[in-house]
């Protein structure tokens, strides 16, 4: 409880090889009252390392998909429905944060408390275009070239490399403790998508609507621009807290290949308190849920859309060297003006 508020995080879940990292930072804080964890994975380990956490400690709520059909990111907009109740603050959080500053969830209520206005809200995010492009803007870091805040392809979110760099510079910043100096105060921000890596909002807000992601959308387009577009409000970034995010989808394969997620376990082992007392414990879950097979999981059908044309899919997903594009990305940037009436 926070304020008069049940605070309730969320992860939609996931991957145990991040999560180890991620888990300790919200079970070590003392304002969350659950932590609800949606199950959306086919991958056994990890199924098997959900079930453990819920059995070693209580305040972790396993959600499984309605109909058991998995059917991949589609899947997820079917969990928001969960985060409707009154009195609640709900604190999303990507299943790839990998550091959170200390009382980082306490101050995020804090900050949605006292700005209720805002439709969500969300801290300063390494490795996110709203929070490089803010920290560029400030001149907290210096860039050879300007980088828009738009999720576009030529942004950071693309990149390996410079995902490799931001979070090094950073886990230093964190090592010599002076993370502090890139805060920056209140950012509103409107009809802009950016990345949900962390976001804050009201049961009561989501109730309006039934937490309900109409089918087709995607949930970063719906609730970062769409939904507070028609009502008319806002979302604010609060550069005033700090986490880091390990990886986007085109960013993952590199960044798995090198050494940053071992800096970041470094960081965390170096906390004198309750985190790294959970991350030990939560490691040897991750050991018993890659042997212990007798673990009962749920069975979900994989109703994932298989390719229709197999040489299709092959094409357009080569890469062209020495970029981040492929030519499926070259062919939607060429039509990205072919727009309709119906």
């Amino acid at each position: 409880m926070r304020r008069g508020y049940k605070v309730v995080c969320n992860t939609a879940a996931g991957r145990h090889r991040y999560m180890s990292l991620l888990v300790p930072y919200v079970l070590a804080n003392d304002v969350v009252d659950r932590y609800d964890i949606w199950v959306n994975t086919l991958n056994p380990v990890d199924l098997r390392f959900f079930e453990l956490l819920a059995q070693k400690y209580p305040k972790i709520n396993l959600i499984y998909i309605d109909d058991n059909k998995f059917n991949g990111l589609k899947s997820l907009f079917g969990f928001y429905k969960y985060c409707t109740e009154k009195d609640t603050i709900y604190v999303k959080l990507d299943d790839d944060l990998i550091w959170l500053e200390p009382d980082a969830i306490t101050k995020m209520v804090d900050f949605r408390i006292d700005n209720p206005d805002y439709f969500i809200v969300s801290p300063l995010v390494i490795n996110n275009c709203s929070g490089a492009y803010l920290m560029q803007n400030a001149g907290k870091i210096r860039l050879k070239e300007y980088l828009s805040s738009a999720m576009t392809w030529e942004s950071s979110w693309c990149s390996a490399t410079f995902a490799y760099q931001l979070l090094d510079w950073f886990q230093e910043k964190v090592k010599d403790d002076s993370y502090k100096e890139l805060y920056m105060g209140k950012k509103p921000i409107a009809m802009l998508r950016f990345s949900i890596n962390m976001i804050v909002w009201f049961g009561s807000t989501f109730k309006e609507f039934g937490g309900i992601c109409p089918k087709g959308s995607n949930d970063e387009e719906y609730f970062s621009v769409i939904k507070p577009t028609q009502l008319g409000v806002s979302n604010c970034i609060n550069a005033d807290v700090i986490v880091a995010h390990f990886a986007f989808t085109y960013q993952r394969e590199e960044l798995d290949k090198t050494d940053i997620l071992l800096k970041y376990e470094n960081l965390i082992k170096c906390d004198d308190g309750k985190t790294s007392i959970l991350y030990e414990e939560i490691k040897k879950l991750v050991t018993l849920a890659k042997t212990k097979t007798d673990i009962n999981t749920p069975h979900y059908i994989d109703c994932r859309v298989i390719a229709k044309n197999p040489i299709k899919e092959f094409i357009r997903t080569r890469k062209i060297p020495r970029t981040f594009y492929n030519l499926g990305r070259i062919w939607r940037t060429l039509n990205e003006h072919n727009i309709k009436f119906e």
